[in-house]
């Protein structure tokens, strides 16, 4: 199974322009939901669809939902590759440019993967913290 992850979304954060009144977490706020409305669904690969993308600003939270499909729809598949998925996902927001304001202001960022076949069951969660990219 590849490890996903949808940098994209950021660029499109990152990319529009916002009124000078605008915070950061108030423009986090607005993208986030416009890029869910414009994009989502958008497959990723084979595997993996990114479903939504949304901001928490009182935790200062980006958090991307996938579901995962065909073989790597496997709670046992998911739960063996945990660690590997952790390091994968921490080493990408470490080395990822696109997010490099939001890093700067100690922003966090989850990842939830669900079943595609079972949307309600949870395959694997992480929150990737300041203390974790630094």
């Amino acid at each position: 199974m590849r490890h996903p992850f949808y940098v994209g979304a950021l660029l499109a954060l990152l990319g529009t322009a916002t009124a000078c009144q605008e915070s950061l977490p108030e423009r986090c706020q607005r993208e986030a939901r416009e890029y869910t409305a414009k994009k989502c669904p958008a497959a990723i690969d084979e595997f993996t669809v990114m479903d939504s993308l949304t901001f928490d600003a009182p935790t200062l939270t980006l958090h991307y939902y996938y579901s995962l499909r065909g073989s790597a729809d496997d709670p046992t598949r998911v739960g063996q590759m945990q660690e590997s998925l952790r390091q994968s996902l921490i080493d990408q927001v470490k080395n990822s440019t696109q997010l490099k304001a939001y890093k700067d202001e100690g922003y966090n960022f989850a990842y939830t993967y669900h079943s595609a076949s079972r949307p309600q069951l949870v395959l694997y969660s992480l929150k990737v913290t300041a203390a974790d990219y630094q």
